[in-house]
């Protein structure tokens, strides 16, 4: 399959490409153009006239000299459609004032099997540019020697006397040059080489540099095209009403016809909520969403609440705590003996409970999607975190094959996980499929928070036994809660002997060095639907964790970072966050009158190890009439190669926002078989004035580029902990935390 592209003006989802990789894609940007939209929408109306020649899967270039990157990773807010083409321009030695950027689908090349995940095209897991890097380094070196191949038979001499540079090929001995656009249409004919030579790190131009993103001139000017942004010919739009419980199922709508009589009225249909087969929502299509947002408001259905029906948050955290204390667990981790050595010590254990709630992913566009249903082929369109993963469940649903489902990707204004899951897109398609032609399907605010997939609540029990220095002899921690791992992949649960590796990341793992460890894990099981969600599972899973290392070294009398550095000794990338950060910070020296500080660290390791990065945090705190008002947060980071600084660094701020949000204030909870929350007024999020200094260290690294959209998140909870204790003498061990905090 070719790489598919899409226009919001003109067009009614033609396929168009169908080139081979080295074909000429004469008109290709708007024809079938892998809209990326860095370019206002007037330079792709201009642009569309430049025939285009391809180097490789990720390379394009118009003769006027304009070179288009491909890249497969949407653009989600973290910086990919600006970093990932720095590395392929970098060997590409392109001129980056040339440089635009277009998502590309449809091919292996844009596919990864990480985290043990099947073969397929995503986001997640913070692993862009780690899973990316070599790959998008070998195509900038392979269009790069084509091109000084192509520019040496133009001169009839030795590619050894030809130097790319900036986007031209020189002829050193003679000093004549050609530019790629005019090399374009002959390197496009060359072979590739599979081993380039690729660049020493002192050759690297643009790896490094903080070049601004390739993508705010259109978020500015308005013309980037979101999901609810997008129009094609002859579209409806459709509005849904969902089942008020978590397991219900439509049993009737009772006024359909009425409803159908409405004017503007052209279908009522139902649908599933993925990936369950009940029929719980139902979708009115009309030729205007007010339309059908009224009409859907005026169903009058009967719902069967299914077996949900008296789910309560109390009762999930009443099988929570007996969970803590079943005598049946899964084990991750056994190290030694921890579990005799705690029973010998008595009085002398150390012990405590923690718990997080649910959440829920609370985008700022809630999720909208446009889908075709044609005869042969499903189009879609919108702000799709999972590409394959739209293929294979339409090609599911409807029986075809998953290259049938041409998927269209626009930015996506917030998804943080959300936007992965399928079940919007799915509700388009059977709306489009009732009425055969496009609908827009919009899901308000209120459905997506109280039908959302959420990330699940947590509880866990740490015990831990001291020696004589004050250091942990023995440790075991058991985490317990509902498993997203056995909804979205059992096999890969299942293959690891029945826990979950996000409900015990940073702990199946552990970075500090204790001789006897045991690490456990209940799933405690529920009828909500969970996914993944910003940071994961490490969110709540670090919380625990760094909370208790707190404890203990203050049980010890230590300081935070001396006792975490004394535990960390052997890994020099650990401690040399630690030093950078308390650096930063002025740790050793007190802090102003009113302020608190806390500590936390975090060896973040990416799903299925696919990276390492290493996390500090220093949060100094005030309380103002019991309330916690963060005021710093300082952050050093190992993300390994930096390729962006400012990318970096905007992920880390952005991150410690979110935390934030997290650990003091977000919570859904259920009763009677509902979410209880609705929008922002009782699902808040931190406001701009609430937000902290924060100061972002990036720590030199030697190894290759480590994941950093997730990773600042998970010590910011147990820091912010640790500096309110340090001002209330008041553990806060539930998040989100409690903001009349007195002291204790």
């Amino acid at each position: 399959m070719q790489p598919r592209m899409f226009d919001l003006g003109d067009r009614s989802g033609a396929a168009g490409g169908g080139t081979s990789r080295r074909g000429f894609l004469k008109g290709v940007a708007l024809a079938t153009g892998a809209l990326v939209i860095p370019v206002s929408l007037v330079q792709r109306a201009a642009a569309a006239a430049q025939p285009s020649y391809e180097i490789t899967d990720w390379i394009r270039l118009e003769p006027s000299g304009r070179t288009i990157i491909g890249v497969s990773q949407c653009e989600v807010g973290q910086g990919v459609y600006t970093g990932l083409p720095q590395i392929v321009a970098d060997e590409l030695d392109a001129d980056w004032a040339s440089v635009s950027v277009e998502f590309v689908t449809g091919r292996d090349a844009y596919r990864t099997a990480a985290a043990n995940e099947e073969l397929q095209q995503f986001v997640g897991a913070s692993m862009s540019a780690t899973m990316f890097h070599d790959r998008l380094r070998i195509a900038g070196a392979q269009a790069r020697e084509a091109l000084v191949q192509a520019a040496a038979a133009r001169f009839k001499a030795r590619v050894t006397q030809c130097e790319a540079k900036q986007g031209r090929v020189t002829h050193l001995p003679t000093g004549r040059s050609l530019a790629y656009g005019e090399l374009a249409a002959d390197a496009a004919k060359l072979p590739l080489n599979p081993k380039p030579q690729l660049k020493a790190p002192s050759q690297r131009q643009l790896i490094g540099q903080n070049l601004r993103r390739l993508d705010t001139p259109s978020k500015v000017d308005g013309s980037a095209i979101f999901g609810i942004d997008v129009r094609v010919p002859d579209m409806l739009f459709g509005a849904v009403r969902m089942a008020p419980t978590q397991t219900g199922k439509v049993l009737a709508v009772k006024n359909e016809a009425a409803i159908r009589a409405r004017p503007g009225i052209k279908a009522v249909v139902t649908a599933p909520f993925w990936p369950r087969p009940a029929h719980n929502t139902v979708i009115v299509v009309a030729d205007s969403y007010w339309a059908a947002k009224q009409a859907a408001d005026a169903l009058e259905i009967d719902f069967d609440e299914g077996a949900s029906a008296g789910l309560d948050s109390r009762k999930i955290m009443d099988q929570r705590l007996a969970a803590l204390d079943d005598d049946k667990a899964v084990v991750a981790t056994q190290v030694g003996n921890a579990d005799a050595m705690l029973a010998a010590a008595g009085d002398n254990m150390i012990e405590a409970r923690y718990h997080t709630p649910y959440l829920v992913h609370a985008t700022m566009e809630p999720v909208v999607a446009t889908a075709h249903v044609r005869d042969g082929e499903i189009e879609v369109w919108g702000p799709i975190q999972g590409q394959d993963m739209v293929r294979r469940t339409l090609g599911r649903y409807f029986n075809m094959a998953p290259d049938k489902v041409i998927v269209n990707t626009t930015f996506l204004g917030g998804s943080f996980g959300r936007k992965y899951v399928p079940d919007f897109v799915l509700h388009a398609a059977v709306a489009s499929k009732a009425v055969g032609r496009p609908v827009k399907v919009i899901r308000s605010r209120e459905d997506d928070v109280r039908h959302g997939y959420y990330r699940p609540c947590a509880s866990a029990r740490f015990r831990a036994v001291l020696g004589a220095d004050g250091y942990p002899t023995a440790l075991h921690a058991r985490v317990v809660g509902e498993s997203l791992y056995a909804m979205i992949k059992p096999k890969a649960m299942e293959a690891a002997g029945g826990w979950d590796e996000t409900m015990l990341d940073s702990i199946y793992d552990l970075a500090y060095a204790v001789p006897n460890l045991t690490v456990d894990n209940v799933n405690v099981k529920q009828p909500i639907p969970v996914s993944f969600m910003r940071s994961v599972g490490s969110t709540s899973a670090v919380f625990f964790l760094e909370s208790f290392i707190n404890e203990l070294a203050d049980a010890a009398n230590s300081d935070p970072y001396l006792y975490r550095r004394h535990l960390l000794a052997h890994d020099p990338y650990a401690i040399a966050v630690l030093d950078r950060v308390v650096e930063a910070a002025g740790w050793s020296k007190a802090a102003p009158a009113g302020i608190h500080r806390g500590f936390a660290f975090n060896l973040y390791t990416g799903r299925g190890g696919a990276f390492k990065t290493y996390v500090a945090q220093v949060v100094e705190v005030e309380m103002v009439k019991g309330r916690v008002a963060v005021r710093r947060v300082v952050c050093a980071v190992d993300t390994g190669t930096v390729i962006n600084p400012g990318l970096v660094k905007a992920n880390i701020e952005g991150g410690i926002g979110f935390a934030l949000t997290n650990t003091l204030k977000s919570e859904i909870t259920f009763a009677n078989g509902a979410v209880e929350q609705s929008n922002f007024h009782d699902y808040p999020l931190l406001g701009i004035s609430e937000m902290p200094r924060i100061e972002v260290v990036l720590v030199n690294s030697d190894r290759p580029p480590q994941g950093c959209g997730e990773v600042a998140l998970a010590p910011v909870a147990p820091a912010v902990a640790q500096a309110v204790y340090r001002a209330t003498k008041t553990r806060l061990r539930a998040m989100p935390f409690t903001q009349d905090v007195r002291p204790g």
